[in-house]
């Protein structure tokens, strides 16, 4: 009498093991690779530390943005931003800041 594996336990075993090597490539890309900043947001947001900030999401080619800086005192302002986190200041001086539309070279 002969004992052999069926088509679909072959298959099931070779699914398997190619779902284990993917997932074990994903493990060791996701080990090496540097984590990202906890607190990255788009856009005006104020940190635990009461830091003005402005997050500029930006994908390839980059671009470098105007924002407009709100002022507690009213006296508003133009800033050029490239990709990432700016630190505006503490809030409540520096109360919001916005997309103007206009691109810029912040260099």
């Amino acid at each position: 009498m002969r004992i052999g594996t069926s088509v679909f336990t072959r298959s099931a075993i070779a699914a398997l093991s190619a779902a284990t090597l993917t997932l074990s490539a994903l493990s060791a890309a996701a080990a090496t690779a540097e984590p990202a900043p906890a607190q990255f947001k788009c856009g005006f947001h104020i940190d635990a530390d009461l830091n003005a900030l402005y997050g500029h999401c930006d994908a390839p080619p980059r671009t470098d943005i105007v924002i407009n800086v709100e002022l507690q005192s009213g006296s508003n302002y133009d800033m050029c931003v490239k990709p990432g986190v700016t630190r505006l200041g503490k809030w409540p001086a520096v109360w919001d800041a916005t997309y103007t539309g206009r691109l810029c070279s912040a260099g």
